[in-house]
């Protein structure tokens, strides 16, 4: 009699893949399989039991009982397998050095369980260049799914498609583009040459040499309300495109909690501390400041605060500050 197992999930094209390659191996070894993708922000608490869960760690909302976890560590270039208990109390069983990628910790793994997945070479690879943000360096079929990726990123159907679309790809050991993956990326192309559109018609707040890009439904300009949706996705790649021009960057981002500001410091006379210290006190204290590489990423405390109108003062803030410097 068969054995049915469930490996819970979220999207992203490593997690898939990882998840793939371990239903891979627990179909060889005559089990039956289930898969479930999280959402990337669970609004309401969910409990994992006797279940596998891949690339996802326990958090607020999830909790992990009698199950076992495999994780990895960007900063370590670690793997490791981690049992729950029936109190969701964790316990590290291995641990797999210098890998760079969530699958090859699974790879790694599921040589334990005396399972053989072979991968193509050069979707390991694509894996791995997606990791690192070396989108250029990845092959024709990896450039396509990362496109994918991005327009669909945290949507649960996009990321069964794409589950499903690399288990085929491991059975078949036939790394092709298939037409669900190259529909969807052809939407990232169509989203930067509508904002090549849109920057070239001035459809941004110009501070000085700053530009400030606005994402969101709540803006007068309808060039950018209709286009929205398309452009939401491409928000990152707009900030890094405007600060590899200008040296700074921001965008003002609707999201599903409201709106946030992302700034890109690329300039080296303007510091992380300027930002903070040119946003006036009673604004500043409503706020949550974080930095990552030169990145900034501003958004409110309270969701509820966070309308386009709030966010713009936060910008006039930061940009007639650092202009002023």
């Amino acid at each position: 009699m068969k054995t049915s197992v469930t490996i819970y999930s979220k999207s992203g094209f490593d997690e898939s893949l990882a998840t793939a390659t371990l239903a891979t191996a627990l179909l060889s070894k005559g089990s039956r399989i289930y898969v479930e993708f999280l959402s990337n922000t669970l609004s309401s608490p969910v409990v994992i039991n006797s279940s596998y869960v891949v690339g996802v760690p326990p958090s607020n909302n999830l909790t992990i009982v009698n199950s076992t976890a495999i994780l990895y560590i960007p900063p370590k270039n670690l793997g490791v397998v981690v049992k729950y208990d029936d109190q969701g109390k964790s316990e590290v069983l291995m641990r797999f050095s210098n890998v760079n990628s969530l699958t090859n910790a699974v790879l790694d793994y599921v040589e334990t369980l005396n399972a053989k997945v072979e991968l193509p070479e050069q979707l390991l690879k694509d894996v791995i260049l997606y990791n690192q943000g070396q989108i250029d360096k990845m092959s024709k079929v990896g450039k396509a799914i990362a496109k994918a990726v991005k327009m669909n990123y945290g949507l649960i159907d996009f990321t069964q498609k794409l589950y499903t679309y690399l288990l085929e790809v491991i059975k078949t050991r036939s790394y092709k583009l298939n037409p669900d993956i190259a529909k969807e990326a052809e939407k990232y192309d169509v989203a930067l040459r509508t904002f090549e559109e849109l920057l070239n018609a001035k459809e941004y707040i110009q501070y000085g040499n700053i530009k400030v890009f606005v994402i969101s439904r709540q803006i007068s300009k309808e060039a950018i309300k209709n286009n929205y949706a398309i452009l939401k996705p491409i928000a990152y790649d707009i900030l890094v495109r405007l600060c590899r021009e200008d040296g700074i960057s921001m965008v003002v981002l609707e999201t599903e909690l409201g709106h946030t500001l992302r700034i890109c410091l690329g300039r080296r006379d303007v510091s992380f501390v300027n930002i903070v210290s040119s946003i006036r006190k009673d604004l500043s204290e409503k706020l949550d400041i974080s930095l990552k590489g030169n990145h900034v990423l501003i958004k409110f405390k309270n969701p509820s605060e966070s309308n386009l109108d709030r966010m713009l003062e936060v910008v006039d803030d930061i940009a007639t500050g650092i202009v002023r410097t």
